[in-house]
């Protein structure tokens, strides 16, 4: 491969510095191959009037692999099918990813709550046990409320809104909540290393009314692609961290709000926060990457547009797979069959989650019942033709026939 391919290969790739330096053939300088990459980037970069600590610009490559993503987001994301999409459905699925970022936003901070113990307080509305459940429902709380007020505008007010709800009752100082913070913060890594060193607290003001600004700003000229802009919005409030804690929930709440408020209301199907905590180390990688390579937005953006083709994929799965409960509940109306509660929660769950298969043990351990209930309730549904009962060592293994129990006569 000529330079020439492996310059165009790194530049579609948009690989730092140091992925170059691992590829790069012996012969050519990664010095001089660097200068001159950054050199083409800065050339073709877009700049923002939003600045670091330093009064440095950061800036953004709309590069040809950044624009198809985002056209695959719009042409795929924004598709009539979200619109025609059955009541009941939708909104149990705004109620799952509701409760699927309160949970998974716990996760990416540190804290844990199964996701079990997660429903349960939301659907029942259960007294948080202890810190990490309040923390929960805080941040379900804030989802409800962006859901509720995407309508109003972009500002100090909205910022400070979200954290208060997000940080209530959950913070060492009370006081902190809902305000900017008015001191240093230091971001230590396990061993007590200091590895971000946040801006300082008298800056916090001036650099959010510019923020305000820039995020209002939507002349002709001056446009930027909606979901630039909202991952601008993600990466930015957790790189100010204006507040002493709850910084990361509050960025991605903003996320989402600016995502809705533009109208891009599949967003409010799927968890962001659910999809970063199953690859965090990309998460936080792209954000270093900004901060190590000169303010250069791309690496996060590219991240951002990652994040939101893969929950496109997943919401159309969670679409299909609501819709065949209700064909498959349809079908069991027909040849009056009976299920009892155990019974119509299993199938339920196998369609959820995709199970392949099922045990006498692991029905027992879900339902918390004998094992000769739980053997003559999976047997029951085998008769039934819902479950196909195939011998495995001393024990039966269950393999679910749904589709095939749906399409029988």
């Amino acid at each position: 491969m000529g330079y020439g391919s492996l310059y165009k290969s790194y530049q579609d790739r948009y690989l730092n510095k140091i992925e170059i330096g691992y590829r790069l053939p012996a012969d050519l300088s990664l010095g001089e191959v660097w200068e001159k990459i950054v050199a083409d980037r800065k050339g073709r970069g877009e700049t923002l009037t939003l600045r670091d600590e330093q009064g440095k610009n950061f800036w953004y490559v709309n590069i040809k692999p950044l624009q198809a993503k985002l056209h695959l987001i719009d042409s795929q994301g924004k598709d009539s099918l979200y619109r025609n999409i059955r009541k009941e459905i939708e909104s149990e699925l705004i109620f799952d990813s509701l409760i699927e970022e309160a949970w998974a936003s716990n996760l990416i901070e540190g804290v844990f709550t199964t996701h079990k113990r997660a429903q349960e307080l939301v659907r029942r509305n259960l007294s948080p046990r202890d810190k990490n459940e309040l923390m929960m429902k805080n941040n379900h709380a804030a989802m409800n409320y962006i859901v509720e007020n995407r309508e109003v505008a972009f500002s100090i007010d909205l910022i400070l809104q979200l954290h208060r709800i997000i940080t209530q009752d959950t913070l060492d100082d009370r006081e902190s909540s809902g305000r900017f913070r008015d001191d240093e913060v230091y971001i230590l890594d396990k061993s007590g290393s200091i590895i971000f060193k946040p801006m300082k607290a008298e800056n916090i003001l001036p650099c959010m009314d510019n923020f305000i600004d820039w995020v209002n700003t939507d002349s002709e000229e001056d446009f930027i692609h909606p979901i630039v802009k909202a991952s601008v919005v993600h990466f930015y409030m957790a790189y100010v961290h204006p507040f002493f804690d709850g910084n990361g929930r509050t960025a991605r709440a903003l996320f989402y709000f600016y995502l809705l408020k533009n109208k891009y209301d599949f967003f409010k199907y799927f968890s962001i926060s659910a999809l970063i905590a199953k690859q965090r180390e990309k998460y936080y990688k792209a954000i270093k990457d900004v901060e190590d390579y000169d303010n250069d937005l791309t690496y996060f953006l590219l991240y951002s547009a990652n994040i939101a083709l893969k929950s496109i994929d997943e919401i159309l799965d969670k679409i299909i797979r609501k819709y065949h409960s209700i064909v498959l509940r349809q079908k069991l109306d027909e040849k009056g069959v009976y299920l009892n509660k155990r019974q119509n929660r299993i199938i339920k769950i196998i369609i959820d989650h995709d199970h392949k298969s099922i045990t006498t043990r692991k029905y027992q351990k879900i339902f918390q019942v004998a094992y000769g209930t739980a053997r003559s309730d999976l047997n029951n549904l085998a008769e039934y033709e819902l479950l196909r009962k195939q011998k495995a060592g001393k024990g039966f293994v269950y393999f679910p026939e749904l589709t095939k129990f749906i399409s029988s006569h």
